[in-house]
């Protein structure tokens, strides 16, 4: 019903249908996507894509087999290397491999000889995933066929190839993970079947769920626990109790409790009939081999990690306010610039983490909470003081708040020389740049609607200069 309602209207069947296949396409992707932890969404998106493809005939196979695994060594090569001080062997024996193997590619190999100049300003270019091919080639191959020779010449490209080619067949929502969202989550949801949260380290949904039981009016009934040694007969109680009364139970950490599995396996199989519709059982759980399959299988599971991309970071942040939160400052002005400034500084030091030892010597678990208690100092200062404390802004946000958690003097020293550009004085000047292109500038104050589309205007995958 919710398809049909939903789905575009149209007297034309076989564009009703069209509308039917996307909106379903679309519905399957956000369902699947809240319970995948970052790193698998972009992935699953491609399998997607690849698997509507297939269904249309417009995948070779031998090409698919070719990008998922390879082939060819430097054995294979047809030759001598024409250009061994940026071509490597390996590179120069799948290419090779598939000028021979792969009827799109025949002739390849020469085509390469000829136009080494060209080809070897893509290799070294920034963004050789957007770069064309030499001549009549660049027309010739589709843009699924020119990730096979980006495998082959710049593998490290291949992902944002990937995030290209998914944004052409499918379009854009589809590299756009759904925000995290309960509301969504409990529209689908039945008494009987609980909400999962899938824990990543430094995600914490509790204070998610307090919130959305106060909108939900439900936050004086419900009942939490965090289980551990001894919880199993009073969390079973509170459950037998929910069903019967209509309240929301909610089991922390499940699974420090794994010998206690088998019997939550046993009480959620067995919900009698006619449960009070009010009543909800959520979980938090760590990936664990011991939590139940039945209950995965048939319950709402989400994850709540940090977006990943610069821009889906800060975008996931504003996403989070509203305009009376932006609203509630003597100085909203200020406040909302300095918000910004805070909210981009998050997104830039948990990104960071992406680059291994090269962003920081230890990886640190930077959270969502971390920022909102910056955020509210920020009130609090400017409400309190005439001129900004910036100074000791900076000080409780890089030495206490998030430098809480950085063990590493290097470290501390980086966060803090981070900190001094996202947070001085200039930055309430028109136009303050945070990177040396001016791509990331401060915004004028405006409403939540106007941040987001600014936000949304940025590059799905930041340069490194922002870092």
């Amino acid at each position: 019903r919710r398809v049909h309602g939903d789905a575009a209207e149209d007297a034309d069947i076989q564009r009703r249908l069209d509308n039917l296949k996307s909106f379903i396409t679309k519905l399957f992707y956000q369902a699947i996507c809240r319970s995948l932890f970052e790193k698998h969404k972009t992935m699953f998106s491609f399998m997607l894509c690849i698997r509507v493809l297939q269904g249309d005939d417009l995948i070779d196979g031998r090409e698919w087999r070719y990008l998922l695994a390879g082939g060819g060594s430097p054995e294979s090569a047809n030759g001598p290397n024409p250009a061994p001080d940026w071509i490597t062997d390996q590179f120069w024996g799948e290419l090779c491999h598939m000028a021979g193997h792969l009827p799109s590619y025949t002739g390849f190999d020469q085509h390469l000889k000829q136009n080494l100049a060209h080809y070897h300003n893509m290799f070294v270019s920034a963004v050789a995933h957007r770069e064309p091919l030499a001549g009549e080639w660049n027309d010739k191959l589709n843009l699924f066929q020119k990730m096979l020779f980006l495998r082959c010449m710049r593998p490290d490209k291949i992902t944002e190839a990937v995030q290209d080619f998914i944004v052409k067949e499918m379009g854009e929502a589809f590299i756009q993970p759904p925000p995290f969202d309960l509301a969504t989550s409990y529209k689908d949801s039945t008494p009987g079947s609980p909400l999962v949260f899938v824990l990543s380290p430094g995600a914490d949904p509790f204070d998610d769920l307090l919130k959305f039981a106060e909108t939900m009016r439900m936050n004086k009934r419900l009942q939490f626990i965090s289980l551990g040694q001894g919880q199993g007969p009073k969390s079973e109680r509170m459950i037998r109790d929910g069903l019967e009364h209509g309240v929301w139970v909610l089991l922390q950490n499940c699974h420090l409790a794994t010998s206690w599995m088998p019997t939550l396996e046993r009480l959620v199989e067995t919900f009698p009939e006619g449960i009070n519709p009010a009543f909800r059982l959520w979980l938090t759980s760590m990936p664990t081999p011991h939590f139940p399959v039945s209950i995965l299988q048939n319950g709402i599971k989400m994850t709540n990690e940090p977006p990943k991309g610069l821009r889906n970071n800060v975008l996931r942040s504003y996403l989070s306010f509203t305009d009376d939160f932006m609203d509630d400052s003597k100085r909203p002005t200020d406040f909302k610039k300095l918000l910004f400034c805070l909210c981009l500084f998050h997104a830039t030091i948990q990104e960071r983490r992406r680059f291994g030892p090269l962003g920081w010597n230890i990886l640190y678990e930077f959270t969502t909470p971390d920022l909102m208690v910056c955020i509210k100092q920020l009130q609090h200062f400017l409400d309190v003081y005439a001129e900004i404390p910036f100074v000791v802004i900076r000080f409780l946000t890089g030495q206490i708040n998030y430098g809480g958690r950085v063990t590493d003097d290097w470290d501390r020293r980086l966060l803090m020389t981070m900190l001094d550009v996202c947070l001085n004085e200039e930055v309430l000047l028109v136009d303050y740049a945070f990177s040396p292109s001016g791509a990331y500038r401060t915004l004028e104050p405006g409403n939540r609607a106007y941040y987001l589309e600014h936000i949304r205007e940025w590059p799905l995958n930041a340069q490194p200069e922002v870092f």
